[in-house]
């Protein structure tokens, strides 16, 4: 196709620079099938999968649509998490970079107060969670005269949730189906959501859009048999052997993300958590601090990952084997976007096999197993992991010390340390003939697993030159107890 496919579209100049800026250079198939129909007014049924480009579909056709000069707002979108909210909230912000149409978004844990100050201004476009839009409707902070255009996004993950009953509250307090364009955007279409669509839609237009080479084609998938008291130690040696760019971890409940998130610290590796009990500007601060390459390694449950879209992540490592067949695919997907490789692993232990089979008979192909990181593997590429570790370490400022004259630190002030720093300073004393003792407790760590046992693997030059020690210690240390063993 040419470079003007947007512009074959039949959008308007403003739109159209604005994608580019964003680096749009051609439209995805759920785009060319679409748009077209809700620009002409149509009702539209959009089945497709995370990542194939939907949420330009209905942000540039409302951008589009709508004038910014009438009273508003014009249109609401409903989506399932706090997060995704925020994220089309940006995506729409950046579309309408120059045109004079205004959003915001709405959720749960966010000020009420800024919201309805928000609100109070003739915002064009509303997007929000259902049950934050449905409590801004009841208190009439929140005016739904106006709306000409509803969107419902992720709706099957809205259901998955329990929030389609939300849905149709919200919906009754709208103009009626025949007085505004919705448009549906949906996984799969179970027969609850096609209720849904019979119940207020007109005569929609259906856009099917296959997405087996979205978790298939381009996407390389294997799995890992590991018993249930290894899997954070093989997860270690499997990221060493991969070193990835970046690499979204998910795990099905929010213990697991936060033991996954304590061994990679212990570790001494800088990762992020993302689940429902983390303060909600925390788990925002932690999606942008994954999206901008801050850190690496995210760790985190499929709800509270809805929002997060990365068109170069690098790896999706399945910690648990997801309790639903589309949860996988959701996961996968987050992989292999905008026409990148992708790359998703799964550990699976013996009571997982037959999730992972029943998996395998929904995305239609078989996932190879493969053979775990020998030592000997491990030990060819032990240079480039110890480079991939020091990319990954936890940064650690120096302390603030007094200094009296030159540089040496002032005498009145106990240096302090982090326990790490501290550990590393008295493991330097200790002498050699305690490494092989030490050895032996590492492995014996290492084989359970064991999270009171495991320490941190900081590289001690770094740390003690980062806390601005004079000395470089001559011995490299781990600490386990009162051992050492020595990197070599």
């Amino acid at each position: 196709m040419s470079s003007a496919d947007f512009k074959e579209l039949g959008l308007s100049e403003p739109l159209l620079k604005a994608l580019k800026d964003m680096g749009f250079e051609h439209p995805t198939e759920v785009q060319i099938r679409a748009i077209p129909h809700v620009l002409n007014g149509n009702d539209v049924i959009v089945k497709s999968k995370t990542g194939t480009g939907k949420t330009a579909v209905f942000g540039i056709s409302l951008l589009q649509l709508t004038d910014p000069k009438e009273a508003g707002p014009q249109c609401l979108i409903l989506e399932p998490t706090r997060e995704l909210a925020v994220q089309v909230d940006k995506d729409l912000k950046q579309m309408a970079r120059y045109v004079e149409h205004t959003s915001t978004a709405v959720y749960g844990q966010h000020n009420m107060d800024t919201e309805i100050r928000a609100l109070e201004n003739n915002i064009t476009i509303v997007i929000g969670t259902p049950g934050r839009i449905y409590d801004h409707i009841q208190q009439d902070t929140l005016k739904t005269g106006n709306i000409r255009y509803l969107v419902l996004d992720e709706v099957d993950r809205m259901m998955d949730m329990g929030f389609i009953d939300q849905v149709r509250r919200i919906i009754r307090t709208l103009p009626v189906p025949e007085d505004r364009i919705t448009l549906l955007f949906s996984a799969t279409i179970p027969e609850e959501i096609a209720g849904l669509c019979r119940q207020y839609m007109k005569d929609p237009v259906s856009v099917d859009i296959e997405s087996d080479t979205l978790t298939v084609d381009s996407i390389e998938q294997i799995y890992y048999r590991v018993e249930p008291d290894e899997k954070r130690t093989q997860l270690n040696r499997i990221l060493l052997m991969e070193r990835p760019k970046n690499c979204l971890i998910f795990a099905n409940t929010k213990r697991a993300v936060n033991q996954i998130q304590n061994f990679f610290t212990r570790k001494g590796y800088a990762s992020l958590a993302l689940h429902g009990d983390i303060p909600q500007n925390r788990r925002l601060k932690n999606i942008e601090q994954f999206k901008k390459g801050e850190c690496n390694i995210l760790v985190a449950t499929d709800v509270a990952a809805r929002g997060i879209h990365v068109d170069d992540l690098a790896l999706v490592i399945n910690y648990d084997v997801p309790l639903d067949h589309d949860s996988y695919i959701h996961r996968v997907g987050r992989t292999g976007r905008a026409g990148n490789d992708g790359r998703a692993i799964t550990l699976v232990t013996g009571e997982d096999i037959m999730t992972l089979y029943a998996i395998e008979e929904h995305v239609g192909r078989l996932i190879p197993e493969a053979e775990l990181p020998a030592d000997e593997e491990l030990e060819e590429i032990r240079a480039e992991a110890d480079a991939w570790i020091k990319a990954n370490s936890i940064k650690i400022q120096p302390p603030k010390n007094k200094k009296t004259s030159g540089s040496r630190v002032s005498s009145n002030k106990k240096k302090t340390y982090s326990k790490p720093v501290q550990a590393r300073k008295e493991a330097a004393q200790i002498p050699d003939k305690a490494a092989p003792a030490a050895q032996s407790a590492w492995k014996t760590a290492e084989r359970q697993d064991a999270d009171d046992n495991e320490i941190p693997v900081y590289s001690a030059e770094d740390i003690l030159k980062a806390n601005g020690l004079s000395k470089k210690p001559s011995l490299f240390t781990r600490i386990f107890g009162k051992f050492v063993k020595k990197i070599e």
